[in-house]
């Protein structure tokens, strides 16, 4: 009897329990929804775009290069030992050390192998577009290129170019160069962040070749000042707040697709008891898709400015961007971290920066005979301004001492190492050896 009634009691209890927690489950969906469609009705009055069909690219098959790639995707040959053998090879790469003749071999008889897909990787360069996925289908199922092909083919055609370059083929090395980066600005112009991510790491790998070939070799006033051209960090910036924009409104769209129960969207992700857990939590997603959708807006707007200002902002309490919600840090599932997207961009603008200095200060040579003292003596008739570090806001730091010209920024660390770096950072903000560099032996 007395088991009975303690059973009685606890029904009534999870039944009380169960009750206020629907209870304020429907208040918090009602009052949480209130806020999704009010910030809706904003956004459409204030004309942003809510969809992927807002912001889907055009381009003809014709003009898209994205073809070409796939075809070179379906011959790429990857590299048959593991990734360290890459971090190795651009390692000796970066500091400027002799390649052994056994790993010359070896990766020149693999470029070989990968001829036609560098081909392929050329005749993209010259299309007009790059749309790789389709764009009618909802946007967490618009296919992408894989990965680490398009990482490893971009970092083998640097590789080959070096190679090129050293066997004394400078010009037919630094135009293989020239077409690899032209490709891979073409993986911009679908907006995903992911393919900001890949294209960021596909040109740090070919600066590096660049600069192995660049430094210390006699080139031309001509071709070093069509070079500096290239250097440009603005249209990364741009292209960075693109993403932010695609961001904001992929999340938008997924959410959505969530509150409305769509069969589709609920597969993709790997909870059990799918369709009920989006249900219990409606009024978390509804919170989340406000606070993430409001958040975007400050993203973007930071992405167009050098880093040293972004550190500036988040210095300043009144400027520091709004941090989430206790109840959505809870989980700890939001979104995307975009600090660290900062700091990779700023480390890619950073070797942009000095190789443009560097070319700048080859220029110089070739009409004066010598290094300038400062780079300021660059400016006006080479670089319109001096180029400033973006970890620091002050300009690049600039020395000649033991026989050696070297420009560097203070990188993520922001402290002085004296130009030491290195080019495999495993660390999100190294302790060391951290300044990125272009270094030259001079001649006399």
């Amino acid at each position: 009897m007395r088991i009975r009634k303690v059973l009685i009691k606890a029904s009534v209890v999870l039944l009380v329990i169960l009750t206020v927690g629907l209870s304020i489950r429907a208040v918090l969906n009602y009052s949480m929804g209130r806020k999704l469609h009010n910030y809706l009705e904003q956004a459409k009055t204030d004309g942003l775009p809510l969809t992927r069909h807002d912001i889907a690219p055009t381009c003809d098959d014709a003009e898209n290069g994205a073809q070409l790639w796939k075809a070179a995707e379906s011959l790429f040959e990857r590299v048959s030992s593991d990734q360290a053998s890459f971090s190795n090879m651009f390692e000796t790469i970066f500091k400027g050390e002799p390649i052994d003749e056994a790993s010359r071999a070896t990766w020149t008889q693999l470029a070989e192998r990968n001829r036609r897909v560098f081909e392929f990787i050329y005749e993209a360069s010259q299309k007009k577009c790059f749309r790789y996925g389709d764009w009618t289908k909802p946007s967490y199922s618009i296919e992408q290129p894989n990965a680490i092909k398009l990482i490893q083919a971009v970092r083998l055609l640097g590789i080959d170019a070096v190679l090129r370059a050293e066997s004394g083929q400078a010009k037919g090395g630094l135009e293989q160069c020239r077409l690899g980066m032209n490709f891979v600005r073409k993986l911009l112009d679908e907006p995903f962040l992911i393919r900001n991510l890949i294209a960021l790491a596909d040109m740090k790998s070919l600066l590096v070749c660049f600069n192995r070939i660049a430094r210390g070799r006699d080139l031309d006033s001509e071709t070093l000042a069509a070079w500096i051209k290239e250097m440009d960090v603005q249209p990364w910036r741009t292209q960075f707040a693109r993403y932010a924009r695609t961001e904001r409104i992929y999340s938008l769209e997924q959410g959505l697709d969530l509150l409305r129960g769509d069969k589709d969207a609920i597969a993709v992700s790997e909870i059990k008891g799918k369709r009920f857990f989006y249900w219990l939590v409606k009024p978390y997603l509804k919170a989340e898709i406000v606070w993430f959708q409001r958040l975007l807006p400050g993203v973007e707007h930071r992405a167009n400015l050098s880093f040293f200002k972004v550190k500036e902002m988040d210095r300043d309490p009144s400027r520091k961007a709004e941090p989430a919600p206790w109840y959505l840090r809870l989980p700890g599932i939001l979104a995307t971290d975009f600090e660290s997207v900062y700091l990779k961009e700023a480390t890619f603008e950073a070797m942009i920066l000095t190789t443009k200095a560097g070319l700048a200060c080859k220029i110089y040579k070739n009409r004066n005979g010598q290094y300038p003292t400062n780079l300021e003596a660059l400016v006006p008739e080479i670089l319109d301004e001096v180029p400033i570090d973006p970890f620091t806001g002050k300009p690049l730091i600039y020395k000649v001492e033991n026989n050696e010209l070297i420009i560097y920024s203070f990188g993520s660390n922001e402290k002085d190492d004296g130009g030491r770096s290195t080019y495999a950072i495993t660390q999100l903000v190294a302790e060391k050896d951290d300044d990125w560099a272009w270094r030259e032996k001079l001649k006399w």
